[in-house]
């Protein structure tokens, strides 16, 4: 296997699917697969025909974690690139999608996780893994956790490891949409879709980093940083684009990212 076939990529319009593809293996990631979806990431973000990424995994999983075969063979995957983790996706000013089929563990989980909105089906697996491992937890998930289920519950999955179905994920925050596996692609790429289609990208890229910027500041900075941001909404081409088609009773045309 070519290093382009661990991650593959393919164009649906304004939606770039990106899956990760060792099947037989349940897509244990590796280094080389880190390395394919950090530059498939970078490009979709510099693609002005790009507007939303949706990521899954071939076969009946999600991604296994870490594949400890070939980390033996090849540099530490936290190691590889040091100035990219798995979190890329959340700093990405276009939103990410994820539509989880199977198994997500350990490195499958975060990758899973720093997606933007979580499709997911009843019979998935999810679980950190890490303590199980002998390892302490990676790419961020420490940090991410708590600020999605809650301290306690964060400790929880990040100390006993256990596995949570789909259902169970889905109840606790794991996951945003519960989907039938025949449907959990479709249903993200149609979501996906309509992002494309109807929403302003540079509103979505200043949503994203509104969200995620707010994690670490208070209430006050937050508010103050949306009264200046929408200064410049407001005087900028979205808002006229928008209206121009609500009177022409037509699909928005909203320009593409810079």
């Amino acid at each position: 296997m070519s290093d382009t076939d661990e991650v593959l990529a393919e164009q649906h319009d304004a939606v770039l699917l990106l899956t990760l593809n060792r099947p037989e293996q349940l897509n244990a990631w590796t280094p080389t697969m880190q390395r394919r979806y950090y530059e498939l990431l970078e490009r979709a973000e510099r693609d002005t025909s790009v507007r939303v990424v949706v990521l899954t995994g071939s076969g009946s999983g999600f991604c296994a974690g870490s594949d400890i075969t070939a980390l033996s063979n090849d540099e530490h995957i936290g190691a590889a690139d040091t100035h990219r983790r798995l979190s890329l996706s959340m700093r990405l000013r276009k939103p990410v999608i994820s539509a989880i089929n199977g198994v997500a563990s350990g490195a499958g989980l975060a990758a899973a996780l720093f997606t933007d909105v979580r499709f997911t089906v009843p019979e998935a697996g999810f679980t950190t893994a890490f303590s199980r491992d002998g390892i302490v937890a990676e790419h961020g998930l420490a940090w991410l956790l708590p600020k999605l289920v809650g301290l306690g519950t964060a400790m929880d999955l990040l100390l006993s490891a256990r596995t949570l179905d789909g259902n169970r994920a889905q109840q606790l925050g794991l996951a945003d949409r519960l989907v039938t596996s025949d449907r959990v692609l479709s249903e993200a790429m149609e979501y996906a879709a309509t992002l494309a289609r109807e929403c302003s990208p540079e509103s979505m890229a200043a949503i994203k980093q509104q969200v995620y910027s707010g994690l670490d500041t208070g209430l006050e900075t937050a508010a103050s940083d949306a009264g200046t941001r929408m200064i410049t909404a407001l005087r900028g081409g979205n808002r006229s684009f928008r209206g121009r088609d609500r009177r022409q009773n037509r699909d928005p045309h909203f320009p593409p990212l810079d």
